[in-house]
């Protein structure tokens, strides 16, 4: 993969936006439109096969799921570079007052982990206003990237929850 694809999938902090549920391109959106269309007509073959107090359930079910698959298969954030370079604001998975892409910008870099100053207070700041977990994320993906390179990097991490730092901190 060139090396422009994989700075839109993965964000100057160093979270993989490819594993964002609001990413354009990304794999939740990917395999929601694939899910989607696997889908087609179940819903008609089950409702053959049911009673009608099952076909009835069965199709509430159905069109809820169907309509989230839906609504997951057409995010619209085509990642925080791409928002921030458009004048558009922060992306669907970003932190409102992020500074990250201007201050990588500003620096002519494209991580923060290629930064002298990382880890900075200005960053450590930030996180810190929202949630100390993504702050750790941001730290400990830095320096990952940083140790094995982009593309080893995204290797290792498109495969795995954008949100998973969320759920180890409630263990």
């Amino acid at each position: 993969m060139d090396k422009e694809r994989l700075l839109n999938y993965v964000a100057p902090c160093s979270l993989v936006c490819y594993t964002c549920m609001g990413c354009k391109e990304g794999a939740v959106a990917e395999c929601a439109k694939k899910l989607y269309a696997y889908n087609e007509g179940v819903c008609e073959f089950r409702g053959l096969h049911m009673s009608e107090e099952e076909k009835k359930k069965w199709e509430a079910f159905f069109r809820e799921f169907h309509e989230t698959l839906s609504n997951m298969s057409t995010a619209y954030c085509p990642g925080c570079r791409k928002f921030f370079e458009n004048d558009y604001g922060h992306g669907f998975g970003c932190l409102g007052d992020c500074m990250i892409p201007a201050c990588v910008k500003e620096h002519g870099i494209d991580f923060c982990a290629e930064c002298n100053a990382f880890p900075c207070n200005k960053a450590r700041n930030m996180f810190a206003r929202h949630d100390d977990s993504i702050g750790e994320a941001w730290e400990k993906g830095s320096r990952r990237l940083h140790e094995v390179g982009l593309e080893a990097y995204f290797a290792e991490k498109k495969d795995v929850s954008h949100y998973l730092h969320y759920k180890e901190k409630t263990k």
